[in-house]
Formats: structure tokens, C-alpha cells, sequence
């Protein structure tokens, strides 16, 4: 009960926050950097939201318990390279939120990267994970490229630099502190978690 109420304590206070910058909003005072503190209430938020859907057990029971953590992702770019959105879904037992953000110039790829990295920034380190993609450039460089990259000093076998890097780094730094599974579907094929993560991303690229 008390860890329940520390939560609910910290979504009011997150809440009351955002309701104060809603009004400098409204009343044309909001100064550029409260653009960074809006930023990291939600990041808060989101923290706040997992804590209580998810339930997560502490990393030592993950595996006991036998309840993986589901993640499905995707991203969108249009034109590409331009604006771009990216999604996704992180479910533990029946406790599902979802997930969305923007980003003005990029590519599909960073889009389809940062999905992932941004749900599995969500998890709990050493969790069992099954995470799904469409992206094969995202499934196969995790998978099969990355350890390549890394011995050549993140350069492909052309001698070419990895593109990406930051957010290979990224992704290697997480996925190496879980169990993760990662699987392939192809995109628009009707699977309703796929489809679901292309409209959050898609509607996250054009509300941005």
C-alpha cells in the first residue's frame, strides 16, 4: 500500500505541474526552456505509468516468475529522409501501455531504432524480453551485424562508418542488459500489434 501511495503522490505533483505550464501556455509565457522541462515531466510520467501498469517484479524473480515482457515496435518517416514517428507497445502479463514520439528530420531507420530503444527503456534490467519488429535492418543488425561493427570500430565491411552509430550504441547497451528475443513480422500484414504501432507512430509524425 505504501509504494501505491508514493505513486499516486507522484503522478499528483507531475500532474499539478503540467497543469501550471498548460496556463503559461495558454497566457503566451512560456519561456524556450520550459520546452525542456515539459520534456522531462513526461519522461517522469511515463516512468510513473509503467511503475504501476507493468508491476514489473524486481530483476532477480523475473525469471522465476515466467512472465516476459512483450514489446512491439515500428516507425515511420514521410518523406524519408523527413519528419518521422515512431511506436510501440510494452506489455508484462495482461498490462499493456503504449508508446509515441517524433522526431522533424530523420530516416525510417532511426525511427524504427529509437521505437526500440524507447520501449526498452521501459524495462527492467536483466527482464525476459520478446520484442517484435518489422524493420529487418533493425532484427539483422542487432542480431547478426553488430558484433561485426563493433570489431572494425563501427565500420561496415566496406570501410564505411555504421550509420547510426549513436543509436546502435544505444540499442547494444540495452538489449545487452536483458534476455531478448527479437522477432520479425512483415509490416501491413494485419498483425494487430504491428498495425497498432504503425498508427501511433504515424499519428505521432504528423501531430508533432
Amino acid at each position: 500500500m505504501g509504494r501505491r501511495r508514493t505513486v499516486r503522490a507522484s503522478a499528483a505533483t507531475l500532474a499539478a505541474r503540467l497543469r501550471d505550464l498548460a496556463g503559461e501556455v495558454e497566457s503566451s509565457r512560456l519561456p524556450p526552456e520550459t520546452f525542456l522541462e515539459i520534456e522531462a515531466l513526461a519522461g517522469h510520467i511515463g516512468e510513473v505509468l509503467m511503475e504501476t501498469a507493468l508491476a514489473a517484479p524486481p530483476v532477480e524473480t523475473q525469471e522465476a516468475s515466467g512472465a516476459a515482457i512483450l514489446i512491439w515496435c515500428d516507425g515511420s518517416c514521410a518523406p524519408n529522409p523527413g519528419p518521422g514517428g515512431w511506436g510501440a507497445i510494452v506489455e508484462q502479463e495482461r498490462h499493456r501501455i503504449e508508446l509515441s514520439g517524433a522526431h522533424p528530420d530523420c530516416t525510417n531507420n532511426m525511427m524504427e531504432m529509437t521505437a526500440a530503444i524507447r520501449a526498452l527503456e521501459r524495462t527492467p534490467e536483466g527482464a525476459e524480453i520478446h520484442i517484435t519488429t518489422d524493420s529487418r535492418y533493425v532484427m539483422d543488425g542487432i542480431t547478426k551485424w553488430i558484433a561485426g561493427w563493433k570489431r572494425k570500430g563501427w565500420r561496415k565491411s566496406d570501410k564505411k562508418p555504421v550509420l547510426n552509430q549513436g543509436l546502435w550504441m544505444e540499442l547494444d547497451a540495452l538489449n545487452a542488459k536483458r534476455k531478448v528475443t527479437w522477432n520479425w513480422v512483415r509490416g501491413h500484414s494485419g498483425h494487430p500489434e504491428n498495425e497498432r504501432c504503425d498508427e501511433l507512430a504515424n499519428q505521432a509524425r504528423l501531430e508533432r
